[in-house]
């Protein structure tokens, strides 16, 4: 099965971050968290990863540098869990 996610970022229900769904065929699997963070001119930003657990979404540890490695994450995490 193919593993797609949102065409756009979703503002999430803490006011603070971005999401964006992750899906294994039509099934969801899972989501990218987007964070940034300003400090005077610098924008610092950071993703997290979250898996689906029935209803409700558990945080998989870590920080990562890019939506790509949090993607990665997410996949990995799905097959050996």
């Amino acid at each position: 099965m193919s593993i797609t996610f949102g065409a756009s970022w979703i503002p999430g229900p803490d006011g603070r971050s971005h999401v964006r769904q992750v899906y294994r065929g039509e099934e969801s699997i899972g989501r990218v968290r987007r964070w940034q963070d300003e400090e005077g001119s610098l924008i610092r930003e950071w993703f997290t990863a979250e898996r689906k657990k029935g209803a409700f979404y558990e945080p998989i540890a870590g920080e990562n540098a890019t939506f790509e490695e949090a993607l990665e994450r997410i996949v990995m995490y799905s097959v050996t869990h």
